[in-house]
């Protein structure tokens, strides 16, 4: 995408980089608002698509809540249209998530479905079947592989509830390496239960095929909302912050995608500016159907249409009114943060009405 491109180029001018960086959320929400009301805006980042709300583990931190398949799960041939809709409106990258996405007995039609429609495929997994189902697999076009580990060996594995678990994590990140697949993406929920194996687990996964690691904090979300004991308190986030910094450059190490905002907070960043493309690059679609702008809070009271009864195409370019605003709320208008940030993570700022500064902030 072009606007990417020219962000590439901004930073590499270091008096230009450092303007951009304190107002980067505002700029580029300027512009995909302004798009939006060209009628030219388009999911430039992706859509993602929970398949399945089946996965044969039950963590205690999904945000999904994940489990066993629901009954109104899309039928192989709504699946089929819904693609053939993105295809037609020209999105390019479809992530398949879940749940486990590789649980879906119809999986393999459905990744051969978007290639043959020129769309390429971000695979979200746990990749315990992975390995074993690496032949069907191997011939897509991919631009990302997404995987979790969550600790050392021993400590993934009780979290998973499965044996090799954290082993075929790796065999598989070492797969999609063989492929060249351009990012190949770990995420590590930190909480308070595995920030002391930080340190060995970056020797993992330096050693291993990944290209990209990001670091979580744990987030009041699906099944997360019972495990207050775990949050982060304002220590553990300024460790965690540190402990990113001191990284080598690769694999490219980072807070996740939705903490980015915290590296406003002492004037720097951590690796990339914070932009929450919330229901403007990006979306999510629920097993039933439903669209929802966030990829991290799956309230379906928050759906803006459902793609049974309205095409994706529609539901695109008329809805999403909540996040296609030049507005921040109340609290963030006298924030000395707020051109970098545009208010957070939408996700947190809904479900606290406040994001992480105070905890950034509080006195010891």
């Amino acid at each position: 995408m072009q606007i990417v491109t020219m962000e590439n180029l901004i930073r590499r001018v270091p008096l230009i980089n450092n303007f951009y960086l304190r107002r980067a959320a505002k700029i580029k929400r300027s512009i995909f608002i302004l798009l939006h009301r060209l009628g030219l805006l388009k999911p430039y980042s992706f859509v993602q698509w929970l398949v399945t709300y089946e996965c044969p583990f039950h963590c205690a931190f999904c945000e999904a809540s994940a489990g066993h398949a629901h009954t109104d799960e899309l039928t192989t041939s709504e699946a089929l249209s819904f693609i053939d809709d993105l295809a037609a409106m020209g999105v390019r990258r479809l992530i398949f998530s879940g749940g486990e996405p590789l649980s879906r007995p119809d999986i393999f039609e459905l990744l051969s479905a978007a290639n043959t429609r020129k769309i390429k495929i971000g695979l979200a997994t746990n990749s315990y079947d992975l390995p074993g189902s690496w032949q069907r697999l191997k011939d897509f076009n991919y631009f990302l592989f997404f995987t979790s580990l969550d600790g050392l060996a021993e400590s993934h594995d009780q979290r998973r509830g499965a044996a090799q678990s954290y082993e075929r994590v790796m065999q598989s990140l070492a797969l999609f390496k063989q492929l060249r697949v351009p990012m190949r993406l770990v995420n590590t929920v930190v909480d308070k239960t595995n920030m002391d194996e930080l340190e060995h687990l970056a020797q993992e996964i330096r050693r291993s095929g990944a290209t990209n690691w990001r670091l979580t904090p744990l987030t009041a979300v699906g099944r997360a909302v019972t495990q207050a004991n775990r949050f982060l308190e304002r220590e553990d986030l300024h460790w965690l912050v540190d402990f990113i910094r001191r990284q080598p450059s690769h694999p490219c190490t980072d807070l996740g995608e939705s903490h980015t905002y915290i590296g406003c907070f002492e004037g720097g960043f951590v690796a990339n500016p914070f932009f929450c493309g919330a229901g403007l690059t990006r979306c999510s679609v629920m097993p039933n159907g439903e669209v929802l702008g966030c990829q991290q809070v799956y309230d379906l009271s928050l759906s803006e249409g459902n793609i049974r009864h309205t095409p994706f195409a529609v539901i695109w370019k008329e809805k999403f009114l909540r996040f296609r605003r030049i507005q921040v709320s109340d609290a963030c208008r006298s924030c000395t943060y707020v051109n970098a940030c545009q208010g957070g993570c939408w996700a947190e700022m809904q479900l606290n009405g406040k994001c992480l500064q105070h905890l950034w902030q509080e006195q010891e």
